[in-house]
């Protein structure tokens, strides 16, 4: 595992390290990302760790999200906020931060399965973990 980590990117459902493509500014309306199924995004900008993700956005954020709290990922989230997001070769550099507003968490998870078709019982969404992903201050 530890050769593949070090790899750059995530290859399907494998976890990678350092995402590599061409930085862009952070987007004011992230409506672009309806047509793309995947995302990547990079966790822990020690040792940078990647994974291939669903998110959606609502009005001007971008959300990714986790059943599980525990995965790495989110772990690596909870303790350090800055992330890198690729889409298309595109990348996005910004800060993690968990939702904890229920009204929001109820669009996003609204988001999720309109894009996805995915619905969860009430209780399978109070396990998992959004985070709200926004432009690193400058």
């Amino acid at each position: 595992m530890l050769a593949i980590s070090g790899c750059s990117g995530p290859v399907g459902p494998i976890a990678g390290g350092i995402l590599e493509g061409a930085p862009k500014p952070w987007p004011q309306d992230w409506s672009f990302t309806a047509d793309y199924e995947n995302v990547l995004l990079q966790t822990n900008s020690a040792e940078p760790y990647s994974v291939t993700l669903w998110g959606v956005y609502v009005d001007e954020h971008f959300y990714v999200a986790s059943s599980d709290q525990q995965n790495r990922w989110a772990l690596n989230l909870k303790n350090d906020p800055k992330v890198v997001l690729s889409i298309e070769g595109n990348l996005y550099s910004g800060v993690g931060t968990v939702v904890t507003d229920a009204a929001e968490a109820a669009q996003v998870l609204e988001q999720y399965s309109l894009k996805y078709d995915f619905y969860s019982d009430e209780g399978e969404a109070n396990e998992g973990i959004i985070f709200r992903l926004t432009q690193a201050p400058e």
